[in-house]
């Protein structure tokens, strides 16, 4: 049940099978949750319903979600309000189009729904930040690049590998906060993906490894922090 206080998630999706699910699993969650399947009336509704995340499916009948987020990143009022895809598309491309355009993160169906719970309630209720519209990060001698997804130490310049890269950039974007290694999983890899207990380890000395310094320590208390400043 949603709290009178809650945070607002807007859903739209053309689909009333995703709605459903996606208000039911997300209201469990303490979300006051608002669903649409036109997405002509998105705009006006969120105008109305001021919500603190949008979620949309990426191909839907006209306005689909790019021009939709496009539409709202355009206004003042929803300048800084998360905005996730979801969707059954997996391309380069629209991944691409989608965080060019605003989004924040892009969710395939696939990964499953559960994924997607779990990022809203870690940028909403645990106020870790996950925006990958950001291309470029810098946090101490490190210029970290989404776009190429390459490492800048000075002018040297360092190639990772697509979870070498995720990890660092999670962490570049939440500096001063431990993380717990199940955050790291569900926000990188996903709810539905199950890696060996110390992989997570592997990827992270690799990473030291290959930029020349240690980046992530972990604490006494088992949780990963990023150690530069």
């Amino acid at each position: 049940m949603a709290t009178k206080n809650s945070y607002r998630i807007l859903v739209v999706d053309d689909d009333p099978d995703i709605l459903d699910l996606l208000e039911y699993n997300l209201e469990r969650e303490g979300f006051t949750v608002a669903t649409l399947a036109d997405s002509t009336r998105a705009i006006t509704l969120a105008k109305l319903f001021q919500p603190d995340l949008i979620i949309l499916d990426l191909m839907m009948p006209p306005p689909n979600g790019i021009e939709l987020c496009r539409e709202l990143r355009s206004s003042k009022q929803f300048k800084d309000v998360y905005i996730f895809f979801l969707t059954a598309k997996s391309e380069a491309y629209f991944v691409e189009a989608a965080l060019d355009t605003g989004g924040d993160d892009y969710i395939e169906k696939i990964m499953g729904l559960r994924a997607l719970t779990y990022k809203v309630s870690s940028v909403l209720k645990k106020r870790f930040v996950i925006s990958k519209r950001v291309v470029e990060v810098k946090i101490g001698s490190l210029r970290i690049n989404r776009k190429s997804n390459t490492v800048k130490v000075g002018a040297k310049e360092i190639v990772l590998s697509k979870p070498e890269f995720e990890l660092l950039y999670f962490f570049a974007q939440n500096p001063h906060k431990p993380i717990a290694h199940n955050n790291l999983l569900h926000n990188i890899w996903g709810s539905e993906i199950y890696l060996v207990d110390n992989s997570l380890d592997v990827y992270i000395d690799k990473l030291s490894s290959k930029v020349g310094m240690e980046l992530i320590r972990k604490t006494t208390d088992n949780k990963y922090q990023l150690t530069l400043r």
